[in-house]
């Protein structure tokens, strides 16, 4: 298309804009004269019957006294030329009327059979046309309903419809206003025609950058996506970051992150956004299409309708699973719920794409961090916690015991005899009767208490929230769980096993770490004295102490006493 006929065509831009305008403004015109002339003239009713209530209300009328409401609704009130106001009960009983006198008022009939009374009553306005047959001509009514004096009552106005003519001359003026615009378009126009081509490469101009700043906030999301995930330490903290940045990239959909268990037969979900997940929290590889075509899965398209088992409760809402790969291992399923939407958005799609990538290898990092600390905090024999996590941990939890103002217990335990099952079973029986030990720790204790192995059979308890007294009834209760043990190796039988445990509590024994470890020791050889498989708390030791150097001032006072009676009976 040359430029000579895009220039008529500019030309000829005027004058149908102004065929259609003035085709739509006769149209617009004849269709909406008599809705509109009805809705201006009931707008103009509305704000009189607001009047009337508010002069009544700031009048402060009574309306007990008919003869008086009478005289005040025929005299006080102001009303439009030809309108008439009538009162009515929420009963339907007219009681005054602008227009008739009190006596022909009382005589008329129940008003409950009026729309306008009917709807004014049930819904605060109501609005009809009708032949009044007390006036004898078509009329207009609007009723509104207000509570006054503690009753409901209903204001009415009326209108002849002969007053709609008289608003003709107004509409003719608003038919030339219109004629006028018609001929300012035409001038604009062809002012505007020149601007249309400028207009246009602007608006392309605008949506670019819009694209262009869109593009840019994906791929910043995305770096903030990658950056937080690489800098998280745990799975909660993973959480945090997809629950806060995933929805800002793929916009209001619900979604999910299933990873792997170590023994590949099923995933867990661990991560979600947007909402409660509808498909199952855990479910086997060959429950999703993905998994077993290894790529990408869409529910419904325009060729199938395959929605996953796991995600049978959705029936055939849209779903899409997109695996999720690292290292060349797939390691997790991310899962999108869209609902009754038929698809995601090709540019959103691409996004989901590009977030499993970034969460595939950010969570194989995590899970390789997490695999490595554990392997740093935990003893590889019994699966407790080592000896450096204690040390991390006794701290925190003397500080959390301090701000919280409550006390805290440790035991430290020593397996009795230990060395004999080494000597007489070998190592593998001392292996195994730690294992067992271990194992009978993590099944009695609480989930709050910290339980570690601190070198060779002996072992350490963090109580949190502890005092002496409650610690030394779970210390004898090891004791007596480990008494009633009775362990065999290769149907050989190892004998009784007994443990002795020392017991300290913070902050009366101590408020340092090396202090109540120490104090606990102490109190654990004195069990070991006593005769072993019992616990000693330290505060025991301090009784039993104070209680010998009582005896011995009270021996050393009788033998005084005595010294002092020979003496006296020699002289």
């Amino acid at each position: 298309m040359n430029k000579n006929t895009i220039s008529k065509k500019w030309l000829y831009l005027p004058i149908i804009c102004m065929i259609f305008t003035m085709s739509l403004g006769l149209f617009i015109f004849n269709s909406t004269l008599s809705d509109w002339l009805e809705k201006k003239v009931e707008g103009g009713m509305s704000e009189e019957i607001s009047r009337v209530i508010k002069e009544i209300n700031d009048d402060q009328v009574s309306f007990s006294d008919l003869k008086a409401l009478d005289v005040y609704i025929k005299t006080k009130l102001e009303l439009a030329k030809e309108d008439h106001v009538t009162i009515i009960k929420a009963d339907g009983t007219p009681i005054a009327d602008s227009d008739i006198s009190l006596e022909a008022v009382l005589r008329l009939e129940n008003h409950l059979n009026r729309k306008e009374v009917v709807d004014a009553k049930n819904l605060n306005y109501g609005t009809t046309t009708r032949f009044s047959t007390s006036r004898f001509k078509n009329l207009l009514y609007s009723a509104q309903s207000f509570d006054y004096q503690g009753q409901t009552y209903i204001v009415r106005v009326a209108t002849p419809l002969t007053r709609i003519d008289a608003m003709v001359e107004e509409l003719m003026n608003i038919l030339i206003i219109l004629m006028g615009i018609n001929i300012s378009l035409v001038i604009g126009s062809s002012l505007l025609s020149n601007k249309l081509i400028q207009q246009q490469v602007q608006n392309e101009q605008d949506l670019q950058e819009d694209r262009i700043e869109q593009r840019t906030q994906e791929i910043e999301l995305l770096h903030r996506l990658a950056t937080m995930l690489a800098a998280c330490n745990s799975i909660n903290e993973a959480q945090m970051v997809v629950e806060d940045i995933l929805p800002r990239i793929l916009g209001n959909v619900n979604g999910v992150i299933s990873l792997m268990r170590s023994s590949r037969n099923q995933l867990l979900v661990k991560l979600d956004w947007g909402g409660v997940w509808p498909g199952s929290k855990t479910y086997a590889p060959e429950e999703c299409w993905a998994l077993r075509k290894g790529k990408f899965h869409l529910a419904n398209d325009k060729y199938t309708t395959l929605p996953c088992s796991h995600m049978s409760a959705t029936g055939e809402d849209q779903t899409l699973c997109i695996p999720l790969t690292a290292h060349g291992n797939t390691i997790g399923m991310m899962h999108i719920y869209l609902g009754d939407k038929e698809d995601l958005e090709p540019d959103v799609q691409k996004l989901a794409f590009t977030v499993a990538e970034h969460l595939g290898l950010a969570l194989a990092n995590l899970n390789l961090q997490e695999k490595l600390r554990e392997q740093a905090i935990s003893d590889p024999l019994t699966g407790l916690y080592n000896r450096r996590y204690y040390e991390e941990t006794i701290n925190q939890e003397i500080m959390r015991a301090h701000r919280h103002k409550q006390e805290m217990s440790i035991l430290m335990l020593d397996l009795d005899h230990f060395k004999r099952f080494n000597d007489n079973y070998g190592h593998d029986a001392g292996d195994y009767v730690l294992k067992t030990i271990g194992t009978l720790l993590l099944n009695t204790m609480r989930g709050e208490d910290t339980i570690c192995r601190l070198g060779g059979e002996e072992l350490a308890i963090i109580l949190p929230s502890t005092n002496a007294e409650d610690a030394l009834a779970v210390a004898n209760g090891l004791c007596a769980s480990v008494s009633d043990l009775h362990l065999a190796i290769k149907e050989l039988s190892l004998g009784k096993l007994s443990v002795s445990i020392g017991i300290s509590t913070y902050p009366k024994n101590g408020q340092q770490s090396d202090d109540l470890t120490k104090l606990a020791d102490i109190a654990l050889y004195e069990a070991k004295g006593r005769g072993r498989d019992q616990a000693c708390h330290y505060d025991d030791l301090i009784q039993s102490s104070e209680a010998i150097k009582e005896a011995i001032e009270t021996k050393c006072d009788n033998t005084k006493t005595k010294e002092t009676t020979v003496v006296a009976i020699n002289a």
